[in-house]
């Protein structure tokens, strides 16, 4: 999702910075490569992610929009409280809340600077096993909070909270139950998986001007699944 949503923003003309510990994916002819800079490292780590947003704010002396889009999902060692190791559950919340955290608390400063911006974070509207759960729950919540604190200063803050979305991390365990994803499009009123593509749509309107008076929601992009849990 996180790579789509880089995509998409700089193919619309933003100048994307994009963060991910893994190696960077291919290209198609026509990418716009000179707005598009990605790098390689754990955003968990402070003083890389503080030395990564002040070169993206000095690239053109300010910073607009921040997408939170880091997450794991291992749900082979994720479970219930009891059973789950405990490096499992702080790993998850690092990656999925923490890392969150430390990305807002150095680009604030920026965006204030910058005369307001404007802050996406990607949660969940479901907890697949307890430390992913809690992570995105407090995703949500610090979001809220940012929304409420920083938009006397421009600064909106939202979420969104996908559905049942096919992704390379949730891709292995349809590929080896095809039922189950037969089951979930079963169950969304949509009739279908959500794509990448439906989530960098949700995030590209949360950011844009048309969203401008629209801070501190939850957008859900789930084709209705929500509703069948009701």
């Amino acid at each position: 999702m996180g790579h789509r949503i880089a995509t998409d923003l700089a193919q619309a003309g933003a100048r994307v910075f994009a963060v991910d510990v893994k190696e960077p994916p291919p290209h198609g002819p026509g990418w716009p490569a000179d707005r598009y800079t990605y790098w390689r490292f754990d955003v968990t780590r402070e003083a890389q992610v503080a030395d990564a947003l002040g070169e993206a704010f000095a690239h053109g002396d300010r910073l607009d929009y921040v997408v939170n889009g880091a997450g794991v999902g291992w749900f082979d060692r994720d479970g219930s409280v009891v059973t789950m190791d405990g490096d499992v559950w702080h790993r998850v919340l690092d990656v999925n809340l923490t890392a969150a955290m430390l990305v807002s608390r150095h680009a604030l400063p920026l965006l204030r600077r910058s005369g307001g911006g404007a802050f996406v974070h990607l949660a969940s509207v479901a907890g697949l096993r307890d430390a992913y759960q809690v992570s995105k729950a407090g995703l949500i919540s610090l979001s809220r909070a940012l929304a409420l604190q920083y938009g006397p200063l421009g600064i909106r803050s939202n979420t969104i909270c996908p559905g049942a979305i096919l992704t390379p991390m949730t891709e292995p365990l349809y590929a080896e139950d095809p039922a189950r994803a037969e089951r979930m499009a079963n169950r969304t009123p949509l009739r279908r998986l959500g794509t990448v593509a439906d989530i960098s749509s949700a995030c590209r309107f949360l950011l844009s001007d048309e969203a401008a008076f629209i801070t501190g929601i939850d957008l859900v992009v789930d084709g209705g699944w929500t509703l069948a849990l009701a």
